[in-house]
């Protein structure tokens, strides 16, 4: 899930946006998220210093595509719930 790039989902966005609302109203829903939506990539960072101390280096995590999207739409949700 994680190879694929934010280009292609707004390429074919028509094409996938049916199951793909299914799968965030269930995670809305049933309040959990799929396994593969919370996998990250973490990559260590190098902050400066010496290069061979672990202390100088800092996690950054890269989530799926979809899991961006499925934040986004759950931060609205939200921030309009609170707001009105």
């Amino acid at each position: 899930i994680d190879d694929i790039k934010p280009i292609i989902i707004k390429e074919f966005s028509q094409l996938i946006i049916k199951p793909l609302l299914q799968i965030f109203n269930l995670s809305f829903t049933q309040g959990s998220v799929l396994c593969a939506m919370k996998k990250a990539i973490v990559t260590p960072i190098f902050k400066g210093g010496d290069s061979t101390s672990l202390g100088n280096y800092r996690p950054i995590s890269v989530l799926p595509v979809f899991a961006k999207i499925l934040e986004k739409l759950m931060y609205n949700r939200v921030y309009n719930y609170l707001t009105e």
